[in-house]
């Protein structure tokens, strides 16, 4: 499998032909990251590398699959088979699906995901938030019959017989069960003792506000009978409303109305985005391209679906095990929108592991400054289509490079590129020509 980008610009003006491309039997890692400001041809490039690579994968074990997430519209292809994502549309994914993979899976590592993605593709959740959602989750997963420490419970075929199949819970459940937790607070419903529980911590903070030093001297010995009267008379009413003995633990983890309501609202929001759905999109295996049209859904749904997404093909390449074959590609335009500067960020997670497990990154964005230290150093290639003037000073520091580079590249007339193989050390930019300015007189003077 393999691409040509152009020739040597350099090698050219010597009389030289020096072919700048890709070959994934020499490049370190198969991730390449596609700069160019807009207008550029950062999409004409990504459509042009899919293409080369598709028509030389006839000697591969097995021909890739390409996932291509399409925030403008402009990716598709004739020959790809394509799923628009939309609030109307069947299709979307579950973000509560567990990988029953003893050691990359279970509950615990499904609901920190979810919480980490939920957290950089909205408004952050405050830690009593993240508390009460996190609490939610393992007791829907429970009553599905998924636990945090019992990996055998991890599958969907654990063993065990039921009136009902099991099956992985969805947003909307956590949603339904977010309310009824939330109803249950308001009007006791099936858990008196809670409510109960609720007036009584009422009563014994007023208690202790009575018992407080006056510094008028003006309490009435009867103010505090009488509110000593009600503490014992709620206490009375909390003890004899348990049933399970769980109560206490149920209140303190979803004790706060306030807390439990803004979790409710916000999973409510989330159901409702149009991306969370139990049918995924209907892709035809025959075709290697997957096409993700989420031109219909807002900026934070199109991060929040590709982040997710992004795991499920982690995740089953985890399940996969290491292999020499690139068995997925995932294309990002605007990758800078799923950016967090973290090391946990599944994108930066690709560009360090995917590589072992056969999964290629192919990100395309408007700056090298978008990106972390960690994510640049582990892409193999680099290709620069041409960056605004005020980022050529960032782009160069970013890079490593001397900055009189960038001033050399002219949008779809010259591009840098880099490609870092194993069969070499010398990991040089070349200043490189695509082929319709190949018949171009030389280059500028100064190159």
């Amino acid at each position: 499998m393999h691409f040509t980008l152009g020739v040597d610009a350099h090698a050219k003006k010597r009389g030289q032909i020096e072919t700048v491309g890709w070959d994934f039997e020499t490049v370190v890692n198969p991730h390449m990251l596609i700069m160019g400001m807009s207008g550029a041809g950062k999409t004409h490039t990504i459509r042009s590398i899919i293409r080369g690579m598709l028509n030389t994968s006839e000697g591969m074990t097995r021909m890739p699959r390409v996932h291509l997430f399409d925030v403008h519209g402009d990716l598709a292809s004739p020959k790809a088979s394509s799923a628009r994502i939309s609030e109307q549309s069947p299709y979307g994914l579950n973000p509560l699906k567990i990988n029953p993979d003893p050691h990359f899976g279970g509950p615990r590592k499904q609901i920190q995901f979810f919480l980490d993605t939920i957290n950089r593709s909205t408004r952050r959740m405050g830690d009593r938030q993240e508390a009460c959602l996190r609490s939610i989750l393992v007791d829907l997963y429970a009553a599905n019959g998924f636990y945090l420490d019992k990996v055998e419970s991890w599958k969907l075929d654990d063993g065990r017989s039921r009136k009902y199949p099991k099956k992985h819970p969805t947003l909307h459940d956590a949603q339904r069960f977010a309310y009824h937790k939330l109803k249950s607070l308001y009007l006791g419903g099936d858990n008196k003792a809670t409510a109960s529980l609720e007036q009584l911590n009422k009563k014994v903070a007023k208690l202790n506000r009575l018992r407080k030093p006056d510094p008028n001297g003006e309490i009435e010995p009867e103010d505090l009978d009488k509110t000593k009267a009600e503490v014992i008379d709620t206490y009375s009413q909390y003890v004899e409303s348990i049933t399970t003995g769980r109560e206490l633990e149920q209140y303190i983890r979803y004790g706060s109305k306030d807390v439990l309501r803004s979790i409710s609202d916000r999973l409510e929001n989330l159901a409702a985005s149009g991306i969370f759905k139990n049918e995924t999109p209907p892709f035809d295996d025959r075709v290697p391209v997957w096409h993700y049209d989420m031109t219909a859904i807002s900026n934070a749904e199109q991060k929040m679906f590709t982040l997710f997404r992004l795991q499920e093909v982690m995740e089953e390449a985890y399940t996969r095990g290491p292999t020499k074959d690139l068995v997925d590609i995932v294309v990002i335009d605007e990758a800078h929108r799923y950016m967090s500067g973290d090391s946990e960020n599944i994108i930066d997670t690709i560009a360090k592991e995917g590589r072992k497990f056969g999964v290629g990154l192919m990100a395309a964005s408007q700056s090298p400054s978008h990106f972390t230290d960690d994510f640049l150093s582990s892409v193999a290639t680099k290709i620069i289509l041409g960056l605004d003037e005020m980022h050529w000073s960032t782009g160069a520091r970013k890079l490593r490079i001397d900055e009189k580079l960038m001033t050399m590249v002219i949008p779809r007339r010259r591009l840098l590129v880099q490609v870092k193989r194993s069969t070499t050390t010398q990991n040089r930019y070349h200043l490189t020509l695509p082929p319709q300015e190949q018949n171009a007189s030389g280059v500028a003077s100064g190159s």
